[in-house]
């Protein structure tokens, strides 16, 4: 019975050190708000030593970090011009006139304070070749940090996108936009890409 007794202690303060463990999280990302203020979903030209999966990886992580970073920096504006521009650029990254994905999350982390995100634990979900115009999936892991850097919380989804290759010039191009950030909010969609944005992309490689 006191074998019994001490082993479940045991459990419970490991679950307790476990739970602060990750309370005690930390941002430790390259926050730069200026750099954040210019990010829209811009076509991305590839490295062409980037086969297929590696060329859908590296866009898919870099549009996710871009696109809860720029919500994040929107959602804590108080700045009306700046707002209505950041969220303008958030709609580069949905198709033409979707703004049900943006104002949900942007309610999403003004209510929880959001300040600093990061995603992990990325994931594409293999379902067919790399074809043009085909609809994909991600798995990915979103963290949220308030403005001292403290972990807020992490949340796994499964978002669904859709993507475009074009060569040009001899160049691997590629345009992009999310259907879903989540799944379970899926709104139904053509697969197709809506005409606009074609300028390369400025953003930096995710780490």
């Amino acid at each position: 019975m006191i074998n019994k007794i001490t082993q479940f202690s045991m459990l419970l303060l490991l679950s307790v050190w476990i739970l602060l463990s990750c309370k005690d999280e930390k941002y430790k990302g390259d926050y730069n708000p200026d750099t954040i203020k210019g990010y829209k979903n811009e076509a991305a030209t590839v490295s062409s030593k980037m086969d297929s999966v590696e060329a859908v990886n590296f866009i898919t992580k870099q549009k996710l970090r871009e696109l809860y970073e720029l919500s994040a920096l929107a959602s804590n504006s108080n700045d009306t011009v700046l707002n209505s521009l950041l969220r303008e650029q958030l709609l580069t990254y949905f198709p033409k006139k979707d703004t049900t994905e943006i104002f949900s999350l942007l309610r999403d982390l003004s209510s929880k304070k959001v300040t600093y995100t990061s995603v992990t634990k990325f994931k594409i979900l293999a379902k067919d070749s790399i074809t043009p115009d085909s609809i994909k999936k991600v798995a990915y892991s979103i963290n949220y940090f308030n403005e001292d850097k403290k972990l807020i919380e992490s949340n796994d989804r499964i978002g669904i996108f859709v993507l475009k290759q074009e060569p040009i010039q001899f160049k691997r191009e590629f345009k992009f936009y999310f259907t879903s950030l989540n799944e379970n909010d899926t709104i139904q969609v053509n697969d197709s890409i809506p005409p606009g944005v074609t300028q390369k992309s400025i953003g930096k490689s995710p780490k």
